[in-house]
C-alpha cells in the first residue's frame, strides 16, 4: 500500500515520552508540545493502550488509567498536530492487569513449574492466547478510531520469558502454546532450551513463524482500518516505513560497553531495508530499576551522533515528561543533536553508506540474536578502528537485497545458514567477490540441523577435523611479507577455540599454528611444541573471487579483550589479504568515519563522529581533535568543494588519482563534511 505516507516527506526528530500512567493527571497539552518543540522534535511517541488505557475506554477487558484528570489525549495530539509533530501510539499487550486475568486465567504465561508470572500486579500473557490473538486487535481498533494518531509502536512483542528483574522463566507451557505446537509439529513442547535437541530446534522455528505471521496479522488489520497509519517494522504490507532500535544500559549485562551501539542499529537497518527509516533511540536511564537516573550525556549525544552518521534519524526516549523529568543532565546535548539535524535536514534525508563491503549478522536485537555476536561485535569494532567503510546486511535480508554492489563479504562466526542465502553468497563469490570467513559457519541450515557438508559450496574444499581449547597457542608468522601492522612481532596469541582442518593443496596459509604451550612456571615457558602448517589465515580460489577463513575466533577475542596484538592480525587480514582500501590520513581509531550519499545526486557527506570521550566503561565529553588528515577513497571525476556543516567553512583539500585528501584543522563531537 501506499497512501497517504506521510513520513515520506516528513522531517524525523523522534522522542519517547514513556508516560506512567501518574503524569496523565495533570499534564499540560501546551506544555507538551513546547517541550517537544524545544528540542526541535517532529515526531512524539504517547502510551495510549494495552496494560494501561490511557484514554476513557469502552472495552470491559482494557484496564483504565485512574488518573485521568489532566488534559486528554485527544487534546494533546491536536495540540502537536497544530505544530506539525506527528504522534505514534505507544502500545504493550505483553500483560494485563491482575483483575482481567482472574477473569481470563486461559490468556496467561505460564512457566515449567506450571506458575504464571505477575509482576507487582501485572500479569503476562502469551502470543498464543485468546488476547493477543483477538482481543488485542478490538483494542487497537479503538485505538485507531478514538485517537487521531498518525501512527503505532508495539513494544514488547512476541514470546516474552523475561520480567524487569532480569528473571528468566522458561519456554511457556500454557494451554494454547502447547495445542498450537503439537498441530505444527506433532510434538509436546520441550522443557528447556537445548539445540541438541531436535524438539528444541523445532520450537525455536515455532516460535519465529508464528511471531511472523502474527506481526503480519497485526500489520494487515490496522492497515484494513487506517491505511494512512505508520506501523513500526512494518516489511509486511508497506515497502517504506520506520524500524525503530534502541541503545540502552543495564546493570547486569556483560562489560565492554557496546559503544557502537547507534552507529551498528543504523547501519543493519539501512543496509537491510534501504527504503525504511532507521530510529534509533538513546534510552535516557541506566536500567529498569534506575529509570529516573541517566546515562552519561556525552554517551547519549554520541549514539544520536552516530545514528546521523550511519544514515539514520535522531530518536530519544525518556521516562516520563520532558517538564517534570528528574535527571535533566543530558538534554542540552541532545538538543545540539537534535538541532545540528534541523539545521540541515534536507541533506540528511534518505542517505546510504557509499561503501562495497558489508558484514553479515544473524537477525538480532540490542546485542541478542543469531549467531556469534560477540565475533560479529569485534569484526565491527575491527572495520570501524581502521577506517574501512561498510554496511551490515541481516542475513534474513540477503536474498531479498542481493550482495551485486559489493566487493567483500564478511561472516563472523555465522553457524546457520538458509539454502537459499548461502546460494546468494556462493554467486556472489564465483562471479569475483571476496568472501572473509570466521569462526564456524555455514555449520547448520536455517532450522538448526547440523549439516554433512557446508552450506556454503565456496568452503566445501575445506574438511573440518576437530574443535579443541587454544588458550596457550600462538600463530608464528615465517613470512611478514603479507604483514605491515603485525611487522615488529613473530607471534599472535590465540583465545578461545581453534578450528582444525583439511585444507586443499593449492590454499594460500597465512602464519603457522603453535600448538597450547606451557605457561607456567616462568622456566618452562618456551616452545616444547613445533609449529603446525594449521594456518591464522587461508586463502582459497573460488570461480572468480577468493575466500579467506579464519579458523578461530580473532574478533571474539578482540571485542572482549581488545588487544593490539588481536587488532593488528585483523588489520593485515582486512588490508593486506583482503586488499580492502580504508580512509587514510592521521584519524585517530576512536574516530568513526563514513560516507553517505543520495541516489541521483552529485555530492557525498563524509561524517565523522568523535569518540575519544569513551574511557574504560565510562563516556565523557570527547576531547577536541586538531590538524587531522583525512585521505578518502572517491569513485568521482572531479571535486569543487568541501565545506563543513557544523559552521559552514570551506575547508582545504586536494585530489589526485580518485583520493580526496581534506585538511580538518578541529573536530568537536561531530562534524559532517560536505563534498561536492
Amino acid at each position: 500500500m501506499t497512501q497517504n505516507q506521510w513520513w515520506k516527506n516528513h522531517h524525523w526528530r523522534f522522542i519517547q515520552t514513556n508516560l506512567r500512567e501518574i503524569d496523565m493527571q495533570d499534564i499540560d497539552a501546551k506544555q507538551y508540545v513546547q517541550d517537544m518543540l524545544s528540542f526541535g522534535a517532529t515526531v512524539a511517541m504517547i502510551n495510549t493502550s494495552g496494560i494501561i488505557a490511557s484514554y476513557p475506554t469502552k472495552l470491559p477487558y482494557h484496564y483504565q488509567s485512574p488518573y485521568l484528570t489532566g488534559d486528554s489525549l485527544k487534546t494533546i495530539i491536536e495540540a502537536c498536530h497544530a505544530h506539525d509533530i506527528r504522534v505514534m501510539a505507544r502500545t504493550d499487550f505483553s500483560k494485563v492487569r491482575r483483575v482481567i486475568y482472574e477473569q481470563h486465567p486461559d490468556w496467561a504465561f505460564v512457566d515449567t513449574d506450571g506458575q504464571i508470572v505477575d509482576y507487582e500486579g501485572d500479569v503476562h500473557v502469551c502470543i498464543n492466547s485468546e488476547y493477543q490473538q483477538t482481543y488485542a486487535l478490538e483494542i487497537i481498533r479503538e485505538t485507531l478510531t478514538e485517537l487521531d494518531v498518525d501512527g503505532i509502536f508495539f513494544n514488547m512483542g512476541g514470546y516474552v520469558s523475561g520480567d524487569y528483574s532480569g528473571r528468566q522463566h522458561g519456554i511457556c507451557q500454557c494451554g494454547s502454546c502447547r495445542r498450537r505446537f503439537r498441530e505444527m509439529t506433532g510434538n509436546e513442547l520441550p522443557r528447556q532450551a537445548d539445540l541438541a535437541d531436535p524438539v528444541y530446534r523445532s520450537y525455536l522455528m515455532f516460535r519465529r513463524e508464528t511471531t511472523t505471521a502474527y506481526n503480519r496479522k497485526v500489520c494487515e488489520f490496522i492497515k484494513s482500518i487506517r491505511p494512512d497509519v505508520l506501523i513500526n517494522h512494518d516489511t509486511y504490507t508497506e515497502d517504506s516505513g520506520f524500524i525503530r532500535q534502541e541503545s540502552n544500559t543495564a546493570w547486569d549485562r556483560a562489560l565492554p560497553h557496546w559503544q557502537y551501539s547507534g552507529s551498528e542499529n543504523t547501519k543493519w537497518v539501512r543496509g537491510s531495508f534501504p527504503t525504511f527509516i532507521s530510529s534509533n533511540t538513546t534510552v535516557d536511564f541506566i536500567d529498569f530499576p534506575s529509570r529516573h537516573v541517566a546515562v552519561s550525556p556525552w554517551q547519549q549525544a554520541l549514539r544520536l551522533y552516530q545514528g546521523l552518521a550511519n544514515g539514520g534519524m535522531p530518536d530519544y526516549y525518556l521516562i516520563g515528561r520532558l517538564d517534570n523529568h528528574r535527571d535533566r543532565s543530558g538534554f542540552e546535548p541532545i538538543r545540539q543533536a537534535f538541532q545540528f539535524h534541523a539545521r540541515h535536514q534536507e541533506l540528511f534525508r534518505d542517505l546510504r553508506a557509499d561503501c562495497r563491503t558489508v558484514i553479515l549478522a544473524g537477525d538480532h536485537w540490542g546485542g541478542h540474536g543469531d549467531g556469534d555476536m560477540q565475533e560479529f561485535f569485534g569484526l565491527y569494532r575491527a572495520l570501524t578502528e581502521a577506517h574501512h567503510l561498510f554496511d551490515v546486511m541481516l542475513l534474513s535480508q540477503v536474498v531479498r537485497q542481493g550482495l551485486a554492489k559489493y566487493q567483500t563479504i564478511i561472516l563472523p562466526g555465522c553457524a546457520a545458514l538458509a539454502a537459499e542465502t548461502a546460494t546468494v553468497i556462493d554467486q556472489a563469490v564465483h562471479q569475483g567477490a571476496t568472501l572473509i570467513s570466521s569462526g564456524l559457519t555455514g555449520r547448520r541450515n536455517e532450522r538448526l540441523d547440523e549439516l554433512s557438508e557446508n552450506a556454503l559450496a565456496c568452503l566445501r574444499a575445506v574438511k573440518p577435523l576437530a574443535e579443541r581449547p587454544a588458550r596457550g597457542a600462538y600463530f608464528q608468522l615465517d613470512d611478514h611479507a603479507w604483514t605491515e601492522a603485525l611487522r615488529d612481532t613473530d607471534l599472535v596469541t590465540i583465545d578461545g577455540d581453534y578450528f582444525y582442518a583439511e585444507y586443499p593443496a593449492d590454499a594460500e596459509r597465512y602464519g603457522r599454528l603453535i600448538p597450547p604451550q606451557p605457561y607456567g612456571p616462568p622456566e618452562r615457558c618456551y616452545s616444547l611444541y613445533p609449529a603446525t602448517d594449521y594456518p591464522a589465515a587461508a586463502r582459497l580460489h573460488y570461480g572468480q573471487g577468493t575466500v579467506i577463513l579464519l579458523p578461530w575466533q580473532p574478533g571474539r577475542l578482540f571485542q572482549r579483550q581488545g588487544y593490539a596484538n588481536t587488532a593488528a592480525f585483523l588489520s593485515d587480514v582486512l588490508g593486506r589479504i583482503a586488499e580492502l582500501q580504508p580512509i587514510g590520513g592521521n584519524l585517530p581509531p576512536m574516530v568513526e568515519s563514513t560516507l553517505l550519499y543520495r541516489d541521483g545526486e552529485d555530492f557525498r557527506l563524509l561524517c565523522l563522529v568523535n569518540g575519544s570521550g569513551h574511557f574504560g566503561n565510562s563516556f565523557y565529553k570527547p576531547l577536541t581533535l586538531t590538524d587531522l588528515r583525512v585521505q578518502v577513497p572517491l569513485a568521482a571525476k572531479t571535486v569543487r568543494s568541501v565545506t563543513r556543516l557544523s559552521d559552514g567553512e570551506a575547508l582545504p583539500f586536494s585530489w589526485q588519482e580518485q583520493r580526496l585528501t581534506i585538511e580538518v584543522d578541529r573536530l568537536e563531537a561531530f562534524d559532517a563534511l560536505l563534498i561536492r
